[in-house]
């Protein structure tokens, strides 16, 4: 989910193909910016986390880089 820094309205919303895996990254190519992020079950991080809300089953997925161009 992204929010509008000064109202706190949602922006845009999706659903990855997993968990998120690292915290996100934001960088910029010829003056597009885009947000990054890892998602699987391929970090410590990830498998910590799953111990909190065993209701929730570990991905299928492998691991991915899931990346957003911002407008």
């Amino acid at each position: 989910m992204s929010f509008d820094q000064s109202t706190g309205k949602v922006l845009w919303q999706t659903r990855l193909n997993a968990s998120p895996e690292s915290s996100p990254v934001t960088f910029s190519v010829d003056g597009k910016q885009y947000i990054a992020v890892v998602t699987g079950s391929g970090s410590p991080f990830g498998a910590a986390g799953r111990a909190f809300v065993p209701e929730t089953t570990a991905p299928a997925a492998g691991v991915a880089v899931v990346v957003f161009e911002l407008p």
